[in-house]
Parts: structure tokens; C-alpha cells; sequence
């Protein structure tokens, strides 16, 4: 009995901070998306567009009619991705409103295979920050991105839902990169009050090439690995582990939540 006890203690503990990271990420989404509308939103209305380049190096170029339509299709599939996702993620969505489940999925998808191609075209086409190295890194979370939205499509429509699941959520951890950079970025500057590791006129240096790959490729993939191998594992002591790890990155999220906030978004507006 005090086996079954512990194992259902370490199952829960497991569940629990799998739903922590989630709702950490929300929070961090939620943000995001309210300093996308007050910033790039609030100028667009205003008939401001020239004001992008306040936002980000190369947000608006004059002259640049195609470089500055990617831009807008990319902030556009961008706050699509985040608030389609945090619908995706509802539970009660899919049990008591499947239709809307289905719809936003789709909904979701094709804003993360627009935003990767947008993504992509913004990088190689008008260039952005960062180095060679980043600019990799990015790429190559554009083609995972692409390559898991893919399966959760063909997953969902082959209504193999258990497969369906790990493949949404393998999209939602890659689609997460460029925020989880803006997030760890934040807490680096803040931690050190200086940009240590990297060079902050051309924002490239070794701290930012290897945050580049550990968040856009290795990173999100190899947590969630870690969550599935936990849950099908039979070691109570792995499925604690791993959930001690969950609980870190969800206090790691909501921290650099809160240093993004006062690091890289609130002084821009």
C-alpha cells in the first residue's frame, strides 16, 4: 500500500508541475502579447509604422515594401500562435467544446507554418540581430516547428490522439523559443546587471550563441522528452526528479517573466 501511495504521490507531483510550466508560460504569453498590441499595435493605429524600428532594430525599413509585409505577417501569426495556443491548452476546450478545439488547432497550426515561413524570410531575406550562429539556431526552429506541426496535423486527422498530443505539444514547446530567448535574456541582464558573455553593440558572443541553441533547438524538445519518459517510467524516484525540474523551469519562466517585463518591455513603450 505505502508503495502504491508513493507512486501515486510521485505521479501527482509529476502532473502538477507539468501543469505549472503550462501556466507559467500563459502568464509569459499573456504579457507578451499585451506589450505586442501596446507597442507595434498602438503604432499601427496610429498610423506610426516608422515607430517599429523603436521596438526592434530592423522592425520598419523604409523603402523595404516586402521586408516590412513579412514583418507585419510575422507579428500578425505571432500573437495568432499565442492566443490560439493558450486555448489549445484548455482542458475544459476539449472535453466541452470540441469543435472549438478543432478550430482553433487549426487555427493555431497554420499560424505556426506562416510564422516559420515569415520567420525564415525576415532572418535570410532582411536580416536581423545577431550572428551567423543565431540566425542557425533560428532556422533550425523554424524547420522543427514546421516539422511538428506537421505531425500533429497528420496525427489529429488520422484521429490517433494519444500520438496527436505529444506532437501539439512538442509544436507549443518549439514555438515558445523566441520568447523563452527574450525571457532567459532578461534574467541574464538582470542577474548581471551588464551583458556579460556577449557583445551588446553586435549582439553576438558565445552567451547569446549558446542560449540561441539550447532555446530554439535542444531545450524545449529535450524537457518534453523528459516529461513523456517520466510518465511512462515505473521509477518513482525518476518521475520526482523530473518534476523537481518542472517546478525550476516554471519559477525560471515567471521569474524571467517578471525581467522581460522590466528589462526589455515596459522601457520601450
Amino acid at each position: 500500500m505505502r508503495l502504491h501511495d508513493a507512486a501515486d504521490r510521485s505521479q501527482d507531483a509529476l502532473r502538477r508541475a507539468g501543469h505549472a510550466v503550462l501556466l507559467a508560460l500563459v502568464v509569459a504569453q499573456a504579457l507578451f502579447v499585451a506589450y505586442l498590441f501596446a507597442s507595434y499595435g498602438r503604432a499601427t493605429l496610429a498610423g506610426d509604422l516608422a515607430a517599429w524600428a523603436t521596438f526592434s532594430a530592423k522592425g520598419w525599413v523604409p523603402g523595404d515594401a516586402m521586408g516590412n509585409g513579412a514583418m507585419a505577417a510575422h507579428l500578425a501569426f505571432a500573437v495568432v500562435v499565442l492566443l490560439a495556443g493558450a486555448v489549445q491548452l484548455a482542458p475544459a476546450v476539449r472535453r466541452r467544446a470540441p469543435a472549438v478545439h478543432r478550430w482553433s488547432g487549426r487555427l493555431y497550426l497554420t499560424g505556426c507554418l506562416l510564422g516559420a515561413v515569415s520567420g525564415l524570410a525576415l532572418v535570410w531575406g532582411r536580416g536581423t540581430v545577431g550572428d551567423l550562429s543565431q540566425h542557425v539556431a533560428i532556422t533550425i526552429n523554424a524547420l522543427l516547428l514546421v516539422g511538428c506541426a506537421a505531425m500533429a496535423w497528420r496525427t489529429a486527422r488520422a484521429r490517433a490522439f494519444d500520438a496527436h498530443r505529444g506532437w501539439a505539444i512538442r509544436t507549443f514547446a518549439v514555438a515558445n523559443g523566441v520568447l523563452f530567448f527574450r525571457l532567459l535574456l532578461a534574467t541574464w541582464l538582470l542577474a548581471w546587471r551588464a551583458p556579460v558573455g556577449f557583445d551588446e553593440e553586435t549582439f553576438s558572443g558565445p552567451f547569446l550563441t549558446a542560449l540561441a541553441f539550447t532555446v530554439y533547438v535542444v531545450g524545449p524538445l529535450a524537457v518534453h522528452e523528459a516529461y513523456l519518459r517520466a510518465r511512462r517510467s515505473r521509477s518513482r524516484g525518476w518521475r520526482t526528479a523530473t518534476a523537481g525540474l518542472l517546478g525550476a523551469i516554471a519559477l525560471v519562466l515567471l521569474g524571467g517573466t517578471g525581467a522581460a517585463a522590466l528589462v526589455l518591455w515596459i522601457p520601450r513603450l
